[in-house]
This record gives structure tokens, C-alpha cells and sequence, in this order.
């Protein structure tokens, strides 16, 4: 107890009796309060009543440099000494600078950046130049599965052969009409520069060619079946298309506005070529709903990506399209009012529809075309000559009517702003009569149909056994068309030569 009572004593009187400028009581709290205030600086201490030796400490290094040392003293581990962790420390930095330390300006930093730009600029050019040549040979080679690339067949098979095995594989899945499609773009851009009659007639015969190009590639696509390349390039041949047939129609149309321009669209047969691309068309449709029952299926098994459909709808691909595109033709064609060009056009057309749908009708009544018997009175011939089932009928009628109803709505449109009640009566008695010509034959008075123009020959005599067009020809031709007589010719020339020579 005594022992006790002295050393408080003891402490005490080291507490009140500080020597050589040291305190002697708990040596550590004026350093943490100096810390957090060096920290932290919303903590203020009162440094003027810190102990001397505080004062020598803050007037030797500033409050930053003080809080450095704190807090790697903080972070320092108990295991690793001050020294080795100042060490560790300094590399650390230093590496970070070493990394880091990049000048923009510095001409290798420039030069690295070019060849990095070049690589890439290079690559794109070899992938632009390979799709450009893929593109033009119409070569769409798939990539095969990993599978076959590490089968061992695959592996000793030459490259050269593996390609030409691949191509073979998918030749039916790769769109041929490319240069015709081709042609059709080119022609169609120069139309409205070169405006000839001529120029529309050819390229309604290359939009047609294009068709018929695709029909053999895509007839054994069904709906259930189709890949998406397909269906990508038959959209896009079908907007080439209509395309061509608006752009044919607004240069005839500005042709027409003369006296010359309406000659030269009569002999050019533009208007016959119009309204035959619709015949094709219908006709086409035709085909193939008829030989729908006898077309292959494709293996699925050649088409990885394909699209799955209901097999309810198990119709061929080309009908719809051939379908889509006529209904495009008729819907996006700017027809005008009382125009009569378009009226011509748009007459012959639906003449051609009503055709196929009285067809279609007389196939469905008395299952044979009684409009095409050549008997007296279109007696029918007892048995079917038409060799279409019920199916076929439906698949018709399915996309017949949406056009019969389409291009009823446009002579509707464009028979004038108001038309008397005498003219509409005529439009329509003109309609069925066309309707009854198609289904059970006769002469009614209906819609007029489009001639086709011949080449008008020229009757001379004295061309008889030459060459049509040769040499020969286009001189006895235009000496005949002028009636220059050899004897007269002679005359003229020494006459002109007596005057001269006086």
C-alpha cells in the first residue's frame, strides 16, 4: 500500500517537472493528435500548446510531409522493416513512370500509330477486294463446320479439291442471275439520260430474263425450306424490277406528249411489251401452281440457318414472289388521270387479267378452257384438258384475285375526277364482257387488248433476191424511193460540168 501511494507520487511529480524539454507523461498523444490534424484538416489542434519538441517538428517539415510518414506507417506491415519498404516503394514508382512516361509529340509514338493505321487500312482492302470478287463470280461459299475441318478425310483431301467439293455442294443455294440483274441496274440508271423508246422495250426484256434466270434456281424452294440469302436476293431483284417497269412507263409517258413521241411509242411496241411482261407473269404463276405436287423438296440437311415454317403452307416460294411482284408492278406505278397512255397500258393489262381469270373459272365450272375449244359454239369436248387439281385452283385463285382486285381499282382510279354514271356502266359492260369472252368464248365487245406492231416491210420489186439491209440493197433501195434515173443522172452531171467549166 505504501509502495503504491509513493510511485503515484512519483508520477505525478514527473508529470508536473518536464526535464530537458521533454515531457514525461504519455509521449504519444501529441503525435496522433498532430496526425490526424495533418489528415485530416477538419480537425484543428491547437499547436501552440503542443510541447516544445512538437514545435521543432513542425517548423523542420510540413504537415504533408508529416502525414506521408504517417501513413506509411499505416500501411507498412509489422514484418517488414522502414527501410525495405521506402525501397519497395521507390520501384514501384519507378516502374509506374516507365509505363506511363509517353510523349505525344515524340515522333516514334507517331510512327507506331501509322503502322498500326497501315496494318488495318491494308486488311480491310483485302476483305473489300475478296467480297468483290466473291461477289461479281457469284461464288457464296459457306464455311464448314468444325467437325468436318477436323475430320481426317477433310485434312488429306488437296485444298484445291476441298473448294471445288464445297462449291459443288452448294451450287443449287447460290443466286446465278447476277449479270442479268446486273444489266437491268445499269440500263434502268441510264434510262431517263438516253430516254429511247428502245432502251424501255430492252429492258423490260431483261427484267423478264432476270426472272426466268431465277425461276430454275428457286423452284424447289419451298416455304418450309427457304434460307434468308434467298429471300434477301429475290427482294432485292423484285424492287430492281418494279423499278424498271415505273421508270419505262414515265419515259413513255413524257414521249407521248408529242406528236413524234406517240409515233415512236406505236412502233416501238412499248405498250405491247408492258402489258406481255404481265402475260409472262400470269402464265408463270400458272406453271407453277400446276407442277406444284411435282416439285423436289431440298434436303434441309444443306441449310444450317434455314427458317422455320408451318407445313400447312407447303407452296413454292417462286409463286409468291412471281405474285408480290406483279402487285408491286400495278401499285407503285405512278398511273395518272385521263391519261392516255396509261389508259392504254392499264386497259391491256386488265384485259390479260380477266383472261386468266375466266380460265381459272372455267377450269373450276366445267374443268376444261371451253374459250379455247375449237368447235362451234365452244362446245366443251366432254373430258378434262386441264390437268389441275383442287389445290391448284386455290393456290391460283389465292393470288389471281389480289391482283384482279388491285388492277380493278386503279381503272377505277384513273378513268377521271368525276366520271358520268353512262361512262362507268360502259367501263363495266366492257369488264364482263371480257370476263365472258375468257370463260365460255364469243365476240362480245370488251376490253381491247394490245397489238403488237410488225416491223413494216418495204415492198420494191426491184429488191427481190438481195440481201435485206446489205450493201447492194440500201442502194437500190434509196435509188428507187428517190426514182433516180441513170441516164438523167448523167445528164444533170454534164450539164453541171458545162457550167462550171464556162
Amino acid at each position: 500500500m505504501h509502495t503504491a501511494k509513493r510511485a503515484k507520487v512519483l508520477k505525478s511529480n514527473d508529470e508536473e517537472k518536464p526535464k530537458d524539454g521533454v515531457p514525461k507523461g504519455n509521449n504519444s498523444t501529441p503525435k496522433v493528435q498532430d496526425s490526424i490534424s495533418a489528415i485530416e484538416p477538419n480537425v484543428q489542434t491547437d499547436v501552440s500548446a503542443a510541447p516544445p519538441a512538437v514545435h521543432q517538428l513542425v517548423q523542420c517539415f510540413s504537415e504533408e510531409q508529416i502525414a506521408l510518414v504517417l501513413s506509411i506507417l499505416k500501411a507498412k506491415s509489422d514484418e517488414i522493416s522502414i527501410r525495405d519498404y521506402l525501397n519497395e516503394l521507390r520501384e514501384s514508382i519507378k516502374l509506374e513512370e516507365s509505363q506511363s512516361n509517353r510523349i505525344v509529340d515524340s515522333g516514334e509514338f507517331w510512327k507506331q500509330q501509322f503502322e498500326s493505321q497501315r496494318i488495318l487500312t491494308d486488311e480491310l482492302q483485302t476483305r473489300i477486294a475478296s467480297m468483290t470478287s466473291s461477289f461479281e463470280d457469284s461464288e457464296e461459299e459457306k464455311i464448314p463446320s468444325i467437325a468436318q475441318c477436323s475430320s481426317e478425310s477433310h485434312k488429306n483431301q488437296p485444298l484445291k479439291s476441298a473448294r471445288k467439293k464445297k462449291r459443288n455442294r452448294y451450287d443449287i443455294t447460290i443466286p446465278s442471275p447476277f449479270a442479268s440483274v446486273c444489266q437491268v441496274v445499269l440500263i434502268r440508271r441510264s434510262l431517263h439520260d438516253e430516254s429511247a423508246s428502245a432502251s424501255c422495250r430492252k429492258l423490260i426484256e431483261l427484267s423478264w430474263k432476270a426472272i426466268s434466270d431465277c425461276i430454275p434456281k428457286y423452284i424447289g424452294i419451298r416455304e418450309t425450306n427457304y434460307h434468308t440469302k434467298d429471300v434477301k436476293f429475290l427482294a432485292h431483284l423484285m424492287s430492281e424490277i418494279v423499278e424498271c417497269y415505273k421508270n419505262c412507263v414515265e419515259v413513255s409517258t413524257e414521249h407521248y406528249k408529242t406528236i413524234a413521241g406517240r409515233e415512236l411509242v406505236r412502233k416501238s411496241n412499248i405498250i405491247y411489251s408492258l402489258c406481255s411482261f404481265v402475260d409472262k407473269a400470269l402464265n408463270e404463276i400458272h406453271r407453277l401452281c400446276i407442277t406444284k405436287a411435282k416439285l423436289p423438296v431440298r434436303s434441309g440437311n444443306l441449310i444450317p440457318d434455314r427458317v422455320e415454317i408451318s407445313t400447312d403452307n407447303d407452296e413454292p416460294m417462286m409463286v409468291r414472289f412471281v405474285a408480290n411482284l406483279m402487285i408491286g408492278v400495278l401499285r407503285k406505278t405512278n398511273w395518272q388521270k385521263e391519261n392516255d397512255l396509261h389508259k392504254q397500258i392499264i386497259e391491256g393489262m386488265l384485259a390479260i387479267i380477266l383472261n386468266h381469270i375466266g380460265r381459272l373459272i372455267s377450269d373450276i365450272v366445267f374443268k376444261e378452257d371451253v374459250a379455247a375449244s375449237k368447235l362451234p359454239g365452244s362446245i366443251t369436248s366432254g373430258g378434262p384438258s386441264l390437268n389441275s387439281t383442287k389445290n391448284d385452283s386455290s393456290l391460283k385463285s389465292k393470288y389471281f384475285i389480289h391482283i384482279l382486285e388491285m388492277a380493278l381499282k386503279i381503272q377505277e382510279e384513273t378513268m377521271g375526277a368525276e366520271p358520268t354514271e353512262e361512262l362507268l356502266e360502259k367501263a363495266k359492260r366492257k369488264i364482263q364482257n371480257t370476263l365472258k369472252n375468257s370463260i365460255i368464248g364469243g365476240g362480245l365487245l370488251g376490253l381491247k387488248m394490245p397489238d403488237q406492231i410488225a416491223e413494216e416491210s418495204i415492198d420494191i420489186p426491184e429488191l427481190k433476191g438481195l440481201e435485206l439491209y446489205g450493201e447492194e440493197w440500201t442502194v437500190q433501195c434509196v435509188f428507187t424511193m428517190i426514182e433516180v434515173d441513170e441516164g438523167e443522172e448523167d445528164e444533170e452531171v454534164r450539164g453541171s460540168g458545162e457550167v462550171i467549166v464556162g
